[in-house]
């Protein structure tokens, strides 16, 4: 099913809710009338909205094959962490910073004898949550070659660059 057709269903599902609840609650059909003009005004300006985009077929577009050659010049010492690694150190910070915190909030709400531990709980939390920002990172050559080749499509799609001019 089409994006645009969804958000219209879920727009109407939501304006049909909305004026049986305001009749339910009794209202003098003011409400109804404001709930049903604003679906009828969402909807004009999605259809006016739909028609402006360019219908793109997504599957037809050729994208032409480059050359793709980087020179990165590792500086040794630098580099500790691969993307692979760094994914996972990520994830790690992330859940660690969730866990504290909560033991944060349940010390605030629940055990208020334990705050201190809570805060000191918080305050690792932050720290772990904010020393995956500093670490450097080796990128991938795969990874490299995927972001120049997401940029070309992007430069391509607004109309910044032409396939037949990188040809020549």
């Amino acid at each position: 099913m089409n994006l645009y057709y969804s958000i219209l269903v879920a727009i109407w599902l939501a304006v049909v809710y909305a004026i049986w609840a305001a009749t339910a609650a009794g209202d003098p059909g003011f409400g109804q009338a404001a709930f049903l003009g604003g679906g009828i005004l969402v909807t004009l300006y999605l259809r006016k909205r739909n028609r402006e985009r360019p219908q793109i077929n997504l599957d037809e577009i050729e994208i032409p094959e480059a050359e793709f050659s980087v020179n990165i010049e590792y500086e040794t010492g630098k580099y500790f962490f691969s993307e692979k690694s760094y994914r996972r150190i990520i994830w790690f910070s992330n859940i660690f910073a969730l866990l504290s915190i909560s033991i944060f909030i349940d010390t605030l709400t629940y055990r208020q004898d334990y705050l201190r531990w809570g805060i000191v709980a918080l305050i690792f939390g932050l720290i772990v949550f904010t020393i995956p920002i500093f670490l450097p990172i080796k990128d991938d050559i795969e990874t490299l070659k995927k972001r120049a080749q997401k940029e070309r499509l992007k430069a391509w799609s607004k109309g910044k660059s032409n396939p037949l001019d990188e040809e020549e």
